[in-house]
């Protein structure tokens, strides 16, 4: 054990008692410019500080070698002679440990106080080693997050504004990553098509299933070209994602989803919802609203789905809202929907341009309470 002191008298007795029992003492001339003692890590696993109590505010040596004691967290011994009415010392340490012991002792209390500072010594190292290892963990984890997620951003699709048709998406992750996703491209001749999905779990895994869909969709939907048909597609990607995977994590195997395709030649719409919130249609000429909410079970939980498929027209100027629970769902106890409010929201707030119409419901979310699920919205206009 490296055992460091200063050179006052208290300290000095004290020394050439450990010296009697074979304890190798240096004494620190100018503690602060002899801190480089302790940049090796098994040099501060071995020190020790020996310190008078009663540390004069005057002795720059006594309060330097404290504050070297604290930012390297050295366990102090601190010795100090018996007296009648001993006051409080001036400060003690807040950052690392430290024992106390009148002097003279005896030798086996010595032993005993020194064997205690060591093995503290190496418990605080070890501590401190756990703790670095995790910190450097942590970043790398961070750092492996933020490009994941620098990954999913840019696969979310460009608004589209032409004159047949204006989208616009806005994702809301409740961490680094997303376990909801949204997508549209022209599939054809001003026809477009929606996917808008909402895995079930939180986590990693629902990352990874998220980019595994958004990988399969492009080509999907291109080479469809039909909601029911690719549904069949994605039952069968997941119920293939999760072949082998133990029965625990079969709750996970699913998710709710949005499809539709729209012909703006036509102005008709065929969508299948699988679970997810309503989605809304409005139209300014008519002033009539529709809940796009018929549809069937979520994706996944079942090999042979129940797939019922809407078709309708819509007037020019609809204005449509599309959305995952994130968005109405309240984190519990209170597990509140806002469905209702969401809808009442859109309602109000139609006149917005698409941008602020996405910004105003999402705002109104985040005033309600803390956000602990991903949303993805989708808005615009059908001309």
């Amino acid at each position: 054990m490296n055992i460091y002191t200063i050179d006052v008298p208290l300290c000095k007795d004290f020394s050439l008692m450990l010296k009697k029992m074979n304890k190798q003492v240096t004494f620190l001339e100018d503690p602060l410019n002899q801190s480089l003692l302790f940049l090796e890590s098994t040099d501060l696993m071995k020190s020790l500080f020996i310190l008078p109590l009663y540390i004069s505010k005057d002795s720059w040596q006594q309060t330097s070698l404290f504050a070297l004691a604290e930012t390297y967290e050295i366990p102090i011994l601190f010795i100090y002679k018996r007296a009648l009415g001993m006051e409080t010392p001036l400060a003690l340490p807040e950052r690392t440990f430290y024992e106390t012991m009148a002097v003279p002792a005896d030798s086996v209390e010595v032993r005993i106080k020194l064997k205690s500072l060591q093995n503290i010594s190496m418990q605080l190292f070890s501590a401190k080693l756990k703790g670095q290892e995790l910190e450097k963990i942590n970043q790398k984890s961070a750092m492996s997050l933020r490009i994941a997620k620098g990954f999913q951003l840019s696969g979310l699709p460009l608004s589209i504004n032409k004159e047949d048709i204006e989208v616009k998406g806005l994702s809301q992750p409740s961490s680094e990553l997303s376990g909801d996703l949204f997508y549209w491209t022209e599939v054809g001749d001003r026809t477009y098509v929606f996917i808008m999905i909402d895995l079930c779990g939180k986590g990693i895994h629902t990352a990874l299933i998220n980019m595994s869909i958004r990988t399969l969709i492009p080509e999907l939907i291109k080479r469809v070209k039909d909601p029911i048909f690719i549904t069949e597609e994605l039952n069968k990607h997941m119920r293939h994602l999760f072949q082998g995977v133990k029965r625990e994590y079969k709750n996970h195997t699913c998710f709710t989803a949005f499809i539709a395709y729209v012909d703006t030649k036509e102005r008709r719409i065929e969508y299948v919802n699988f679970g997810l919130p309503s989605a809304f249609l409005y139209s300014p000429c008519t002033n009539q609203f529709l809940n796009l909410n018929e549809g069937t079970i979520p994706i996944g939980l079942s090999p042979q789905m129940p797939i019922k498929k809407i078709v309708f027209h819509y007037e020019p100027g609809s204005r449509f809202f599309i959305y995952t629970d994130g968005l109405s769902k309240i984190p519990a106890p209170s597990a509140i929907d806002r469905s209702g409010n969401v809808e009442s929201e859109f309602i109000e707030n139609i006149h917005l341009d698409t941008h602020d119409l996405l910004q105003e419901l999402l705002v109104s979310r985040m005033r309600h309470s803390v956000i602990d699920d991903d949303i993805c919205i989708i808005a615009g206009t059908l001309y």
